[in-house]
């Protein structure tokens, strides 16, 4: 066989290292757009997460401010119930002592009454013994 017609065992090398160095370069080729890409999609996340968080942060930040405001309305009418409630038991305080100095005193004013109401009807009853004595003298 001629010479010609058959490839040499270095070009059959070189050929097959340039096909090998062609498909790694390829290969280097779709590796990098792949960490390219998954890069893009981290940053993309990244991104959407920092979004995400600022949002949840910004609600957080009204939500603590409308707690802490209804914290201090809580507070404010906590504190003004608690005087008006003392106002109150102070004022019951009076009325109850002034009710029961009240009730002492009608107490006495009702002894005194019912003393006078007996006498009274004493004296009564002494008159009405004596009309009867003296209609008995007269009839008798």
């Amino acid at each position: 066989m001629p010479l010609g017609l058959w490839k040499s065992k270095w070009e059959i090398h070189r050929e097959d290292m340039t096909r090998f160095w062609a498909e790694m370069d390829h290969r280097r080729e779709e590796t990098q757009a792949q960490m390219d890409r998954r890069d893009r999609e981290l940053e993309e996340e990244k991104s959407s997460r920092a979004t995400r968080d600022a949002e949840s942060n910004r609600r957080w930040t009204e939500l603590q401010e409308k707690s802490d405001a209804l914290r201090s309305d809580y507070n404010r009418e906590l504190a003004e119930m608690r005087r008006f409630n003392g106002e109150v038991l102070l004022r019951m305080e009076k009325t109850y002592a002034n009710l029961n100095a009240t009730l002492v005193y009608v107490g006495e004013e009702l002894a005194e009454l019912k003393a006078a109401v007996n006498a009274q009807t004493e004296a009564i009853m002494k008159l009405v013994d004596r009309f009867e004595e003296w209609e008995k003298r007269q009839l008798g």
